[in-house]
């Protein structure tokens, strides 16, 4: 190299290497410190895309676990209840059977009738206050009686992600009927609209409607609207329903309202509660009324088994989403982790590299701005 005095190239080259060394010991100090081997986007621009995309599949795994532990604890709400209401259902089986008895008069038998019907009562403010941030889990559900979901729950930020709960879990564990004041239009074309003698739920629209006399349930269709006592039924397909007389009674969708027995001319369980010959004075009468609520009762206490193992296979199938879901997340945060996360390991290795590198480099440097002072030799 040529003594030369206005440029010192050895002087440049340390520096050079002296602010490389120093760059890459911040970066070593900046790592060790946050714990993030990246900290901006040129430290690693693809690792850095990758590591979003991780993140965004494990906050909506986590978010999607809690989703599915708010899906039990609604399963579990709606469980509880028709498990209330199954052993009040048992109860009234219990007291059909006792009234069903030959031994007992007409007093003993209007005494169980009674506390049927308070039971009944209980069983229907059940199915209306059971509800789950706001949502009634077990009222008037306009797809009462079809297989699509009452409700989903959303596991991942994968749109298709989802658990569909169906509706035949959450029936209508009540009931609601009335007597129609007014006959509506018979058109096969049009729906029929009726006036009720009692307005019914607002919320009974979609549910299926039934009409009841002599003993015989006759499908008449859905409800399309209701408006204060007003029903707009849309008419079942095949023909219009000709209303007989006006007090002709109407029974909306409900467990407790609906025929469930299989025997001809049995009643819904309300209905044969308070048929009228379950208190009368003649033995005979009055057993073949009570064994008619047993019958009932007991398909009634079949259905609700029948909903309560539906919801015990949601939470089932729920609480296995929420381990694989969980597992998911851990093993994405895992990967994550490979990806962002500072090995302390190594960078204290490359620390130690970096404080060695930027000592020496300080040192030449200091040797390199000595070098011109040979020139002062040569001029002596």
């Amino acid at each position: 190299m040529s003594a030369v005095l206005n440029t010192n190239v050895a002087s440049l080259m340390a520096s050079k290497n002296l602010l490389g060394a120093q760059n890459k010991l911040a970066d070593s100090v900046e790592r060790l410190s946050s714990g993030l081997r990246i900290n901006r986007a040129k430290d690693d621009a693809a690792g850095l895309g990758v590591a979003n995309a991780l993140t965004a599949q494990i906050n909506s795994a986590n978010q999607g676990v809690r989703n599915l532990n708010d899906g039990i604890s609604m399963v579990q709400t709606a469980e509880g209840a028709i498990a209330a209401a199954s052993e009040m259902a048992q109860r009234v089986l219990m007291l059909a059977t006792q009234g069903a008895n030959g031994t007992l008069g007409v007093t003993e038998r209007t005494a169980i009738q009674t506390e049927m019907n308070q039971l009944l009562k209980s069983i229907d403010s059940i199915g209306s206050r059971t509800k789950f941030s706001g949502n009634a889990l077990l009222g008037f559900d306009p797809r009462a009686t079809a297989v699509n979901a009452k409700f989903s729950l959303q596991s991942s930020n994968v749109t298709a992600d989802t658990i569909a709960l169906g509706s035949k879990a959450f029936l209508n564990i009540g009931g609601s009927f009335g007597s129609a004041s007014a006959d509506g239009a018979t058109d096969t074309a049009n729906p029929s609209t009726l006036s009720m003698t009692v307005a019914p739920p607002s919320n009974i629209v979609g549910t299926t409607v039934y009409k009841w006399a002599a003993g015989t349930y006759t499908a008449v269709g859905t409800v399309t609207a209701v408006s204060g006592a007003d029903v707009t039924i849309g008419a079942t397909a095949g023909g219009a329903v000709t209303w007989t007389a006006a007090t002709d009674t109407i029974v909306f969708s409900g467990q407790l309202t609906q025929k469930l027995s299989s025997t001809a001319d049995d009643l819904s369980l309300s209905q044969s509660i308070n048929a009228t010959g379950i208190t009368s004075s003649t033995t005979s009468t009055a057993t073949a009324a009570f064994q008619m609520v047993q019958r009932a009762a007991d398909a009634y206490v079949v259905k609700l088994g029948e909903q309560r193992s539906l919801l015990g296979a949601y939470q089932n199938q729920i609480e296995y989403t929420v381990s694989n879901v969980t597992e998911l997340s851990s093993n994405l945060s895992a990967a994550r982790s490979r990806v962002i996360d500072t090995d302390y390991a190594a960078e204290t290795a490359s620390l130690t590299k970096g404080q060695i590198l930027q000592q020496a480099a300080t040192a030449m440097l200091a040797q390199a701005n000595q070098m011109p002072n040979v020139i002062l030799t040569l001029l002596k």
